[in-house]
Order: structure tokens, then sequence, then C-alpha cells
């Protein structure tokens, strides 16, 4: 069997492919990369990817990809986009901040700020700090980059045959697989873990849904609210709920922490990386 996940970064699809990997037997999980570049023989694979227009992967790519390859399976997987607005916000720097420290220090700064008081900072006001051509970004440009995003990804959803299931990451949070297994045919393995030497396992953050919650004030909602209305009625999330918490609180640990933890990860990676593709070949063949 062949299966093909793909959904947004942040959206859970890592942690997705793992899981349905492990209910199959002998099955190869392949998470990233240009669709069709991991094709091969296999008795059972299971294929992730992410759309993304800034890194070339855009819809018409997985579509002409789609109408030469055959999958048996093929899973959209959405997730909350305010909850992903955040996510993506703190995971920005993953790849380090080499070039743009003085952006990196004012994107955690503002995060730290909005740690000690919640309401101080509206949302909006920190993506401003995460634009990767230049920076801080007008808010006009914020609000045309979500709107952007979500536009696309609501047209491609209701253009999508009966042959894909809508999988949310929020019923793979609440352990909710009924409705996944029955379209795959198999039990899915529930508690599979995205694996400790993929290096992937690092980035989780929070596993949690509503954080946005936390995040946003009233301010956002304006703003955002028309944003992201028709993809969450595409989705089937309920566009009345933006109800804020009474009592925001937004814990180092998943936020200024994480956002430090990321760039140093980096630097270890690059690192280990070098000693097994460079240093450890040199020493065996020495």
């Amino acid at each position: 069997m062949r299966i093909f996940i793909l959904g947004t970064g942040k959206s859970g699809t890592t942690a997705l492919v793992y899981k349905v990997a492990g209910g199959l037997p002998n099955c190869e999980a392949f998470s990233g990369g240009e669709p069709g570049k991991y094709l091969g023989d296999y008795e059972n694979a299971v294929y992730k990817h992410t759309y993304e227009e800034r890194k070339g992967k855009s819809f018409e790519l997985y579509r002409n990809h789609l109408q030469h390859v055959h999958y048996d399976r093929k899973i959209w997987m959405a997730r909350d986009p305010r909850d992903a607005a955040v996510s993506r916000m703190l995971y920005r720097w993953h790849r380090g901040y080499l070039g743009s420290k003085k952006q990196y220090q004012a994107h955690l700064e503002l995060v730290l700020k909005k740690e000690q008081d919640p309401g101080s900072v509206p949302f909006y006001e920190i993506c401003r700090y995460t634009g990767f051509n230049g920076w801080p970004r007008s808010v006009e440009e914020v609000v045309e980059e979500e709107h952007i995003r979500y536009e696309q990804m609501a047209a491609f959803v209701k253009s999508l045959d009966s042959d894909w299931i809508l999988f949310k990451y929020e019923d793979m949070v609440a352990m909710q697989f009924a409705a996944l297994n029955e379209y795959l045919g198999f039990e899915i393995q529930a508690d599979g873990e995205v694996p400790k030497s993929t290096g992937k396992a690092k980035v989780v953050r929070k596993k949690a849904t509503g954080d946005w919650r936390h995040w946003f004030t009233e301010e956002d909602i304006n703003i955002f609210k028309p944003v992201y209305t028709t993809y969450m009625t595409v989705i089937g999330y309920d566009c009345d709920d933006w109800n804020l918490s009474p009592s925001p609180v937004i814990e180092p640990e998943y936020s200024s922490n994480y956002m430090k933890r990321l760039p140093r990860r980096r630097a270890l990676d690059s690192i280990r990386w070098f000693k097994d593709t460079v240093i450890r070949p040199l020493l065996k063949g020495g």
C-alpha cells in the first residue's frame, strides 16, 4: 500500500506519518523532499509532504505529481489556522539566525514581553518580525501572506475528490482515529512517536490545542477572523468560537525557551552531520 499525506508545516504531518506507518507491516516512512523523490518498490510506504509556496512546494506541484503517481490512500492534514500561526511563528528560527541575529533578538524580546503580560503585545505585532525579506513587516504584509495561504488551501481542499480524507490535528491530539482507521482499512499505531534518530523529535513543542486563546488579543480577532473564516468553514471548525482565555498564560518552556533551543539544535545537528559524514569516514579510511 502506498499512502500520501499532505498538509502545511506545523500541522502534525510528521507525527502522523509515523503513526500511519506503524500500523502497516514492513512499512517505510518518508518525510519531505520533492514529490516522487523516494518512490520505490516497497511492500508498504507512507509519504509526507507540506505545502509552502515560499519553498516552491505549491499545490500545482502536488497536483501534477498526483496525476502521474497512484496512491492507494490520500490524507489532507488540517490544523486550526490560529494554532498553526502561533506554532509557525515560534518555529521561525529552526534553521538558525545566521545573518539575522538582530531580527531574531527583536522577535525574542517581543515574545518575552508577551510572556510577562499576554495582553501587552498583539500577536500580529510579533508576526511582523518573522519575515524572510526585511523586518519589521507591515501589518498589511502579515495579513496578506496569511490571506493568500489560506485562500489557496481552502480552494485546494474544496477541489479534492472523494478518494481523499480530511484529518484534523485536533483529532490526533485527542486520539480520535476511528474515521481515519476506517478509511485506511487498518488501525494506525496511535501511540507512535517521531523517532529520535530523525532529529525531528527535538522540535516537537506542546502537542496541545487552543493555544491561540492565550496569544491572541481582541485586535488579532478583528484582523485574522476574516482571513481564516473561509478555510475554517471548509474544514469544519467552529467559525463562531473566537473566545479568548480570561486569564491568558504563555509558558516560557513552550515559547521563549523553545525559540532559544531551536538555533542551538541547528548548530548541534550541523556538527553531528559533519562528524558522521566527513570525520568518521576519514577515520575509517585511515
